[in-house]
């Protein structure tokens, strides 16, 4: 009956009163919804359920009561959640609800197949832990499969790491189970990994503190750790209020609020928060006095009362003269100015006039002439004063001395150059004469050897002969 679609979603009784010796029964792939209670209770020599591959949602009590069979296919069904007694009455040997997507499975769901389950298939889910409760499970299993689940390695699951590494037999076959969190044990598995690092992490306390106001009291605890500790508030006379970590979080905060309405007390009075988890528990004491010591009038500041602002004398009226009577003023002190300039110009001219007609002794003054721009002064100072002369320049830059100095000593320049290069090409030639001689030399007395040899050769022939 596989990938057939049914008129309706829902599974009746009715549906198999009739097939009472069916053995095998597939309704894979169907679109199932929900199975009614006790739809099966007339198969009772059915063997092998499969229901993978549908849309089941939730799986009711007492669905398969009756049954006795081989093999329980619920796989492939994402999002299905099943009831706390959905297996009462049933009897398997092989339960497989893997990749359903499952984030909590309780132990009491299991427990009424106990004593026959020995196939468990879990894998591909969404299992964060398996508390140690469902070792009385896992010991009575031939075979299991728990890979694929993103499992919170801490001191919680260190149980399951043990079992695994002591059952290896149970596993073969199968992907070994492995961490996603904590994010230093990410994607590793269970062979990778030892007993240390399945650790825990001590709570810590983020956050304490109290509210009060006039009849309402409020204690906040905030702590965290690795699991989410469970926090407590012990309040004075042995009373206890607890807050358990949520089933589901992000983060690894737990928080405690304790609310106190219409706090009195004579005495000093403490109130502890204990944060604990597997690693340990951690106490915070708060020392709480209501109604307060003080009162408010030790808050209020006795300010003095604002002074007057001080009373200055009184200020003589200034009075403001007419306009014509300052145009008066202004002309009177007009001619006042003038005549002080007038005899400060003439004071200044008379001093000038002094200053040109006396003359430094030793010091002759020149006389200017039209070409005065073109003329040079030269100061020759001596013992018995100091005389001015006038040169002449040419082009109004040089004077004759430096041209007939500049002259001279360029013609001494060259002479000393051309006597230079004149004992240079002196010097070259006569060592290629001597160079020449001693050659000629060498070739005369070679010829003359070569004509002493032949002579003599010559001879030795001619007595030869004779």
């Amino acid at each position: 009956m596989n990938e057939n679609n049914f008129l309706t979603p829902i599974l009746f009784r009715s549906n198999f009163s009739t097939y009472t010796k069916l053995e095998h029964l597939y309704i894979s792939s169907c679109g199932i919804e929900r199975i009614e209670v006790d739809t099966f209770a007339d198969l009772t020599k059915l063997q092998w359920l499969d229901l993978s591959k549908n849309r089941l949602k939730v799986i009711e009590d007492y669905s398969f009561r009756g049954l006795t069979l081989e093999h329980l296919f619920l796989n492939d069904n994402p999002g299905m959640r099943i009831s706390k007694n959905a297996f009462v009455g049933l009897r398997t040997m092989g339960l497989y609800i893997h990749n359903c997507a499952i984030s909590q499975l309780s132990l009491e769901v299991i427990r009424p197949m106990n004593r026959t389950l020995k196939y468990l298939w879990l894998d591909g889910n969404k299992f964060e832990s398996f508390q140690i409760d469902w070792l009385y499970v896992f010991r009575t299993l031939s075979h299991t499969r728990l890979a694929g689940n993103p499992l919170h390695c801490n001191c919680e699951v260190g149980w399951l790491f043990e079992f695994y590494k002591n059952n290896l037999k149970m596993f073969t076959g199968v992907d070994p189970p492995s961490c996603r969190t904590p994010s230093r044990l990410r994607a590793k598995n269970f062979n990778e990994l030892s007993a240390e690092d399945f650790r825990c992490q001590l709570p810590v306390f983020k956050k304490v503190d109290a509210i009060f106001e006039e009849q309402v009291g409020k204690l906040n605890c905030v702590a965290t750790g690795d699991p989410v500790p469970t926090i407590q508030w012990l309040k004075p006379g042995n009373g206890i209020e607890t807050f358990k970590p949520k089933a589901k979080t992000d983060s690894n905060d737990n928080y405690g609020i304790l609310y106190l309405s219409d706090p009195q007390a004579t005495e000093d009075l403490v109130y502890k928060c204990v944060a604990s988890n597997p690693a340990g528990n951690v106490t915070f004491s708060l020392n709480v006095v209501w109604p307060p010591k003080y009162s408010r009038d030790q808050f209020i500041i006795n300010t003095p009362k604002p002074t007057p602002p001080p009373t200055l004398p009184p200020t003589k009226a200034i009075l403001i003269p007419d306009p014509e009577t300052l145009e008066k003023d202004k002309s009177k002190d007009k001619e006042k100015l003038d005549k002080i300039s007038k005899s400060n110009n003439n004071e200044k001219s008379d001093i000038l006039e002094k200053s040109d007609k006396q003359v430094s002794p030793g010091i002759e003054t020149p006389k200017k002439t039209e070409n005065s721009k073109d003329d040079a002064y030269v100061i020759n100072a001596s013992k018995s004063g100091m005389s001015m002369k006038r040169e002449t320049t040419i082009d109004g830059g040089f004077s004759l001395t430096d041209i007939i100095g500049a002259v001279v000593g360029t013609f001494l320049l060259t002479l000393l150059a051309c006597i230079a290069i004149f004992h240079v090409v002196n010097r070259r030639y006569s060592h290629s004469l001597m160079y020449k001689s001693q050659n000629g030399l060498q070739e005369k007395q070679t010829n003359n050897r070569i004509i002493v040899d032949a002579r003599t050769e010559h001879m030795k022939m001619l007595q030869n002969n004779i």
